[in-house]
């Protein structure tokens, strides 16, 4: 069972998408919002580990993951538009216009293909190979859903951390563009290896 914790802590506590975008919201000093995004996280995860922990990977036709990788690309791509166009105020409470919600963290973890690397191998192999059956699946599902929680969390304290340090608006527009290029390559790199690459062949 530890081998399971340690294979989804590894690949959710990497950096993608999701913590990219959660880290820029700490760094931008939006906590505020960083909850609900992280709660929608938590929650898609838990949605696809429940499902194919209980129907089996026979409800994910993998005909359709390049379709989901085309899907999930796009909306990464609209939210680098966002980082790279939010406005930076140094002075009040709001400090970035780039709001983060419930429905971005939801919509973005069920549209990346990298929830399937983590949900795949654990709710069709090791799950069973640990013998985890019934409502120990939904328990293992939902603990697996807070460490995608803390995840996006995580990067949003230490994004928050090295803002505190920060206090000129260029550096905040400079990280904003870094950002949302980071989330423009992901995009790139998913539409091409889980896209692309699987319908040419």
């Amino acid at each position: 069972m530890l081998n399971i914790l340690i294979f989804s802590i590894g690949i959710m506590y990497t950096p993608g998408p999701v913590n990219i975008l959660s880290f820029n919201n700490g760094l931008q000093k939006n906590m505020a919002t960083q909850f609900m995004f992280s709660m929608g996280v938590g929650c898609a995860l838990l949605f696809y580990l429940l499902l194919v922990g209980y129907a089996g990977s026979s409800v994910i036709d993998e005909s359709m993951l390049p379709y989901i990788g085309l899907l999930g690309g796009a909306f990464i791509l609209f939210l680098a538009g966002k980082v790279i166009l939010s406005e930076v105020n140094m002075h009040g409470a709001e400090k970035c216009s780039l709001n983060l919600t419930f429905k971005d963290g939801l919509l973005m973890q069920l549209l990346n293909p990298k929830s399937f690397l983590v949900v795949l191998p654990v709710a069709t192999v090791q799950f069973p190979a640990a013998g985890i059956e019934g409502v120990d699946i939904a328990v293992w599902s939902l603990l697996l859903a807070l460490f995608g929680f803390g995840a996006p969390t995580l990067y949003a304290m230490v994004g928050a951390m090295v803002g505190h340090r920060l206090n000129r608006s260029g550096y905040f527009k400079c990280f904003n563009m870094l950002m949302g290029l980071m989330l423009i390559f992901v995009a790139c790199d998913i539409v091409y290896h889980q896209t692309y690459l699987p319908l040419i062949k």
